[in-house]
């Protein structure tokens, strides 16, 4: 996926045609937040979380899908209300780390985690936990897609 995402960036910086360019940011901008999601370093076999089922809020599901929007609506805030929290959060973060390669060993790291797969019945215990790992992904895609964007789209180029 590191590679995918140096190709855009490259066809971002280079390229002459518009559309051309335009999807090369639509591509960019999926890639970033998928390295950012930890099931997208997962496990084949499981397609990603994708075919392991289980049940929370009360309904069926799957991990992947708990991960993708299932935390996110679960903190019951509009868009705005997240982005000022984490913002005002960002300074525990250390900002000089905007490598794509560390973002993708950081979610292998994170679906390593000792029960990062859950029971098939999530309970508040593993919400709790991980909410605040989903919340530093976002953040750290966020930060990480506005770098690769203003390199890739400034005269000086990535460095």
């Amino acid at each position: 996926m590191v590679a995918a995402i140096e190709k855009q960036i490259d066809i971002l910086r280079f390229e002459v045609s518009d559309q051309r360019r335009l999807n090369a940011l639509k591509y960019l901008v999926h890639f970033v937040a998928d390295v950012h999601q930890p099931l997208h370093a997962g496990y084949l076999d499981d397609k990603g979380g994708n075919t392991y089922q289980l049940q929370v809020f009360m309904r069926g599901t799957n991990l992947h899908a708990l991960w993708d929007k299932g935390l996110i609506s679960n903190l019951n805030e509009d868009l705005e209300t997240t982005v000022n929290r984490l913002w005002k959060r960002s300074s525990q973060f250390n900002q000089s780390d905007l490598s794509m390669i560390h973002a993708a060993q950081e979610s292998c790291r994170i679906v390593g985690t000792p029960g990062y797969y859950p029971d098939r019945k999530v309970d508040m215990d593993y919400i709790k936990r991980f909410t605040p790992v989903m919340e530093e992904r976002l953040f750290w895609a966020g930060n990480r897609l506005a770098r690769v964007l203003n390199s890739a789209l400034s005269s000086e180029g990535l460095k």
